[in-house]
């Protein structure tokens, strides 16, 4: 499908206003993400959300590419409010954590937004507060499977856990509140749970 284009039309060499352009895209065929801000869409109309296709890409370096190629083929511009998104999960992974810290440095338009070990512990802090590490990106997934029965990559809950969303927003709080208490700089390898899910919402207005 082609890419929708939000250059400003012109009619009678006068610019016509629209909404800020919020892109977003995820990992591969994760389709989670998707759906999770797209019950977004409709309720908080301050930004029209569109997602970025990136093929089966999970590489932070690729995913920037592409994501950079749709900021400008679409003509957004920060000066008109756009924003874009990249959520990604870290999986205790070191390496990736280190390159996306590099890559960020280098654009200023398009921010990652990453979740250690995968974006379910935003889903858990809907449903309670917790410090525990998780050894890796299946262990928040049973965890949720706790609240949701039933739980697995690509099923929309978003309906499941909005009641729970102001419980949510305490909870990363909290939990941001707890690493800088120890001193562990958040989005480390060492800061685990950890979730930047938040901030895409509090631009929405959600939060």
């Amino acid at each position: 499908m082609a890419e929708r284009n939000f250059k400003k039309k012109k009619r009678n060499n006068v610019q016509r206003h629209r909404k800020p352009v919020m892109l977003i895209t995820g990992e591969g065929k994760n389709k989670t993400e998707q759906l999770y801000f797209s019950s977004f869409n409709e309720q908080h109309g301050n930004y029209v959300i569109r997602f970025v296709k990136t093929g089966l890409d999970t590489d932070p370096s690729r995913m920037l590419r592409s994501m950079k190629k749709a900021w400008t083929a679409n003509g957004l511009n920060t000066k008109n409010g756009d924003k874009a998104y990249i959520v990604l999960d870290l999986d205790c992974d070191p390496q990736k954590i280190q390159k996306i810290k590099s890559l960020q440095k280098s654009s200023k338009n398009i921010k990652f937004i990453v979740s250690n070990p995968c974006i379910e512990v935003w889903f858990i802090l809907h449903f309670k507060y917790t410090t525990h590490p998780f050894e890796d990106s299946k262990d928040p997934k049973k965890e949720l499977a706790k609240y949701i029965p039933g739980y697995k990559e690509n099923m929309d809950i978003s309906e499941k856990i909005r009641p729970y969303l102001e419980k949510a927003g305490e909870n990363i709080k909290k939990l941001t509140e707890h690493f800088n208490s120890i001193n562990i700089k958040w989005g480390d390898v060492d800061c685990n749970p950890m979730t930047e899910v938040d901030t895409i919402l509090k631009e929405l207005g959600v939060l």
